[in-house]
């Protein structure tokens, strides 16, 4: 790629960077999810992407159209290592209250345990985890701890340790959670009243070795001649269901709630309170009181849906909006169905709400934006219709070219089909008082009507320049100061060419602009040229007049670089690619324009092209 295909990629590039910036503020998303609803709306609006970005970039100025930021959060550990600390804090208490007990008699108290057929009963039935507990009591009869006297084959702690490690060590010492959660008192209790403990799914943390477990827990505890058999289950796989299901409501804003019409009692879960504005200690509103809660303007649709489960006891599903204690409208959308019994009437309802007022915000900014988009679109095509308009007024047709003397001359001006990449190409010719032909081919730098009307003040200058009869040279350095105070600043490319019939002397300059093509006895090469700056860059520039000879049949083929710039080609391999056609191209100027362009692959929609031919007679 040359400089002018990485001036525009760079440019395409940030103006779809600045265009994602712009929409990510408007709908109130990420720059990522703003950068997939670009590409919708490009879709939508049939344009290609860098076509939709300009459009957006250029009415960028309207700032937020009324989304809203997203409701979930991201999930905050802090809370969760608070608790942990807490955990550790004080099992390390416990663990130190124990570190200075004598252990030595355990081994000793295990050994004398007289055989318990009851303990081995209960280990062998256990189907979960369980352990034989001999008690371990101070000089006054109280328990202090309990030992593992035996442990059946499926038996593990939190941290996994089984039968082979827990055996012949102490309770608290192993697992100090027993006495954080109270169990370890309860064994005790069981141990002296010889009653039964039955605990059921209850939260359990414990901590060993600077590490804290937590999971929820079931417990039995039944006394034996020796002790107490402790059967436990750890309910990983619920904690693991019950996690995934907050993320679920976490991530998607999705609650949950039961409705028992038997007790009036709700039970929603936190995201469900969540999404209609109340706190955890609120009591939620029964299905009847569910339009009180909702908004005015949506209450018929509520009641609708309330009396339709009733009465025709059928599932349903509406859009609400819920009005919050800032005065903000949540948008939720409501599934439930009522549950019935045997007699066919409903005993329950279950609920299911979803909070998407981030989807309608951004629904509603992104119909917005389209809106925006299209009157901007409208408000482009009609600045390209001026734009072609003032080409056609400013340029002649292409058969009422004025000819000049000594030369057959042909000449194309192709305008770009694309709204986005209509251009300041331009030509001029004239006679000029002393019999010497002008030619002049140049591209005002940019695209739409800016481009254009550069593109005639530059050629309007030249004409009027090319009275004085000077030279090249001095007729460029002129234009380039037009060009350079022109109001906006403008820029751009130009060959300015006189030629002498009598004597077949071209006097030219080349203000950044592709060289002339000469073909010549089957040859067909650039012209060695100065290449002095782009007309209106450098204030002051004295241009190089480049004098060149030429011969009867010679032709010169002129063009814009609208011919040889592609996207997805080399601009170097396009151009040998273009020497190559015209040394096989006819020797009239008309053919060899029409060849050029069809062999060329020329993309009408990509750029301005101008093509000049001129023969020498």
């Amino acid at each position: 790629m040359d400089v002018a295909d990485l001036r525009d990629a760079a440019h395409d590039r940030a103006v779809l960077a600045e265009a994602r910036v712009v929409l990510a503020r408007r709908l109130g998303v990420p720059p990522g999810e703003a950068l997939q609803h670009l590409i919708w709306l490009a879709r939508d609006l049939d344009m290609d992407l860098a076509e939709a970005a300009s459009v957006l970039v250029k009415d960028g100025g309207g700032g937020p159209v009324g989304a809203v930021v997203a409701g979930r959060r991201a999930p905050r550990a802090e809370g969760v290592t608070a608790e942990r600390k807490a955990v550790l804090s004080e099992a390390e208490d416990v663990l130190r209250r124990l570190a200075d007990e004598d252990t030595s008699a355990d081994a000793g108290t295990l050994a004398g345990l007289p055989d318990d057929p009851v303990a081995r009963a209960v280990l062998d039935g256990a189907l979960d985890s369980c352990a034989h507990l001999v008690p371990v009591r101070d000089p006054d009869g109280d328990v202090t701890d309990f030992l593992f006297a035996e442990l059946n084959g499926v038996a593990r702690d939190m941290f996994g340790r089984g039968r082979d490690e827990l055996t012949g060590l102490r309770l608290l010492r192993t697992d100090p959670g027993a006495v954080l959660s109270g169990l370890f008192d309860e064994y005790v209790e069981v141990l002296e009243t010889g009653t039964r403990l039955e605990r059921d799914s209850f939260p359990y943390s414990t901590a060993q070795r600077g590490l804290s477990r937590a999971s929820r827990m079931s417990a039995r505890c039944v006394p034996v001649p020796t002790g107490v058999c402790v059967t436990w289950r750890y309910h990983f796989a619920e904690d693991r269901v019950a996690r995934r299901l907050e993320r679920v409501e976490r991530l998607a804003l999705i609650g949950f709630g039961e409705w028992d019409l038997a007790t009036g009692e709700a039970d929603w879960t936190p995201q469900m309170l969540a999404n209609y504005g109340l706190s955890s200690d609120e009591v939620p509103p029964m299905p009847h009181d569910l339009p009180k809660v909702v908004a005015e303007d949506d209450l018929p649709l509520v009641e609708e849906a309330v009396q339709t489960m009733f009465s025709r006891r059928e599932p349903v599903e509406a859009e609400h909006r819920v009005i919050g204690k800032d005065g903000t409208p949540r948008h939720l959308w409501v599934f439930a169905e009522p549950v019935l019994g045997d007699s066919g009437l409903p005993i329950s309802i279950n609920i299911v709400s979803q909070d998407i007022t981030r989807r309608r915000g951004v629904e509603r900014a992104l119909a917005e934006t389209r809106r925006q988009m299209l009157r901007q679109q409208a408000r482009t095509a009609q600045e390209r219709k001026v734009a072609v308009t003032l080409r056609r007024a400013i340029l002649p047709d292409e058969d009422q070219v004025e000819q000049l003397p000594g030369l057959s001359m042909a000449v194309r001006s192709l305008a770009a089909e694309s709204t986005a990449r209509i251009g300041g190409d331009w030509f001029a010719t004239r006679v000029l008082p002393d019999g010497r032909a002008m030619f002049a081919i140049g591209d005002a730098a940019g695209h739409g009507l800016p481009a254009a009307a550069a593109m005639a003040r530059t050629r309007n200058g030249l004409l009027g320049l090319a009275c004085t009869g000077e030279p090249a040279g001095r007729l460029v350095g002129w234009l380039n100061e037009l060009v350079g105070n022109m109001d906006p600043p403008a820029t751009g490319t130009a060959i300015v060419a006189h030629f002498n019939p009598s004597r077949r002397l071209l006097e030219w300059t080349c203000a950044g602009h592709p060289p002339p093509i000469l073909v010549r006895d089957g040859r067909a090469v650039p012209l060695d040229a100065v290449r002095d700056p782009m007309l209106g860059a450098m204030p002051g520039w004295r241009y190089t007049t480049i004098t060149t000879d030429l011969h009867p049949g010679d032709l010169l083929f002129l063009y814009t670089d609208g011919l040889v710039e592609r996207r997805d080609a080399d601009m170097d391999e396009r151009t040998e690619r273009l020497t190559g056609i015209l040394r096989d191209c006819s020797e009239r100027p008309e053919r060899v324009l029409d060849e050029v362009l069809a062999r060329m692959e020329h993309d009408r929609a990509a750029d301005d092209t101008t093509l000049f031919a001129l023969r020498v007679e």
